[in-house]
């Protein structure tokens, strides 16, 4: 069974904590994941898995990695689920029963970087994102609903 939210759970040889980060795209999730890993955690992000696959765009993959990256980030998110050290899990997911959903399935510490929608998009913009990104923004933000596990950082 797991351990409440936000507690390090017992793994196989050591304790483990396993952070979810949400959030909208743009909000700084692996800026804020970077500055706070430790030289050994482990970062599972979409993006990363899929450049290692050999995408050449940080945010727009080729459909075909994408789904490739998708079932290994699930694997990985397994294992980190019943591993030790520290483990950083990076997913958009503003609807609150799939952030409850994972947090329950990983053992995890919730945190949700609710970037505001304009700074969001100033930053997608600064950062030269695809064009899509807005509208991924925008869609965040309107089914978006804080939830009881989230964790004010």
């Amino acid at each position: 069974m797991a351990s409440p939210l936000g507690e390090p759970r017992q793994g196989c040889g050591g304790m483990m904590a396993v952070t979810l980060v949400c959030g909208p795209p743009a909000a700084g999730k692996t800026t804020w994941v970077e500055a706070r890993a430790g030289p050994r955690a482990r970062i599972i992000d979409l993006d990363a898995i899929c450049r290692s696959l050999g995408s050449r765009s940080s945010h727009d993959h080729p459909r075909h990695i994408k789904r490739m990256a998708e079932q290994i980030r699930r694997s990985l998110e397994n294992r980190a689920a019943g591993g030790d050290g520290e483990t950083f899990v990076i997913r958009c997911l503003p609807n609150p029963a799939d952030r409850e959903a994972a947090a329950e399935r990983l053992g995890a510490r919730v945190v949700v970087l609710a970037v505001p929608a304009d700074e969001a998009l100033a930053r997608a913009e600064a950062d030269g994102r695809p064009e899509w990104t807005g509208q991924a923004i925008r869609d965040w933000w309107d089914r978006y609903e804080p939830s009881p596990v989230d964790d004010p950082h």
